[in-house]
């Protein structure tokens, strides 16, 4: 597995040498990346569930207490794609969902297609669910049907989606006890499963590169350290082997960059020294539903009973992602910067 991993970072390296870290050239020369296009699960969903037929729903208080209460996000406030969308000078990107059809055909900075209680299989989920299929489904409706109103230059829209920034944040719920499916997760061993998983991530992610996308961040889902396989820890399978996924997609995916968010990083760097953070509750979730609500929400790491970080959580792996440690072995920054060399 060391060899593995050392070899995918080397071929970055090799790949670096490729990219030219260069500022946007024309209208959106002050901005790093053109958009920023969210895939994922209820940690970044911005309201998407709202809309659908499911018990995952965040459109109530005191979801959003901390963001003016605009319910629909798993949180107290921003999520980490939301604080991504700002270090990036970009709008929030918005539940794609949650727009009107001439919405959809005006926006050029970015949309959210993630959905709570969803996963990378169809067989994830609880109630109506955005799958990564559904939510990559949605993205080629925006690619071909509602981008081109915006930007009618071929090139221009090619530029465009090259240069913005595509997050993959999503496999927690595959690993769910709650959530995944007992008849799919049954037919495997863990090793068998993580690669059923790699290899229907890797689907979607060249759907996204043939309509145009080329900057991923990728997410490492486990909580448990590297190659602790023990009971609870069987996501490692996935996160272990994803460096040397990557590399495979990187080879066959001419000008497309990776990066992975690995998770456990960021958890064990909050609770390793909360303090550091200002966090004191590392725990208790700040609400339980139909209990009373913390009165300081920055002080813990969970914000419900079902796992949801609060704003202040999401912020610090925001920011261990984008110039920190947690992505790895491109910063949000550095990907963000990186000139892509196209056909």
């Amino acid at each position: 597995m060391e060899n593995s991993v050392l070899f995918f970072l080397l071929s970055f390296c090799f790949v670096a040498n490729q990219v030219l870290i260069t500022n946007v050239n024309g209208d959106e020369q002050h901005r790093l990346v053109s958009a920023l296009y969210v895939f994922g699960d209820s940690h970044v969903d911005a309201g998407n569930n709202a809309h659908l037929n499911t018990p995952a729903q965040a459109n109530r208080w005191p979801y959003g207490i901390d963001l003016y209460n605009i319910t629909g996000r798993f949180t107290n406030g921003k999520n980490m794609a939301d604080f991504i969308a700002t270090y990036l000078d970009l709008p929030m990107p918005p539940a794609y969902l949650n727009l009107t059809d001439f919405e959809r055909s005006q926006i050029t900075t970015g949309i959210s297609y993630a959905s709570g209680a969803c996963g990378i299989l169809n067989t994830t989920g609880v109630g109506e669910c955005l799958t990564l299929s559904k939510q990559v489904g949605y993205f080629t409706s925006t690619v071909t049907k509602d981008l081109p109103k915006a930007i009618n230059d071929k090139e221009k829209l090619q530029k465009n989606l090259a240069n913005s920034l595509y997050l993959v944040l999503i496999g927690n719920n595959d690993y769910s006890e709650r959530m995944s499916n007992k008849n799919v997760t049954n037919k495997y061993c863990p090793q068998d499963y993580a690669d059923y998983l790699l290899n229907e991530t890797s689907g979607h992610i060249k759907t996204l590169y043939e309509l145009g996308a080329r900057k991923f961040v990728v997410l490492g889902i486990s909580t448990c350290g590297p190659q602790n396989y023990t009971k609870g820890c069987e996501s490692r399978y996935y996160v272990d082997k994803l460096p040397q996924r990557l590399q495979k997609l990187q080879s066959e995916l001419f000008g497309s960059i990776f990066t992975i968010y690995d998770v456990y990083k960021v958890y064990n760097k909050i609770t390793g020294n909360p303090q550091k953070y200002g966090i004191t509750n590392t725990q208790e979730p700040c609400y339980v539903d139909h209990g009373p609500v913390c009165p300081d929400r920055s002080k813990y790491l969970k914000f419900d009973q079902y796992s949801h970080q609060t704003q202040v959580a999401y912020e610090i792996a925001a920011k261990e992602c984008f110039s920190g440690t947690a992505c790895s072995p491109y910063t949000i920054s550095q990907l963000a910067k990186a000139s892509i060399i196209n056909h």
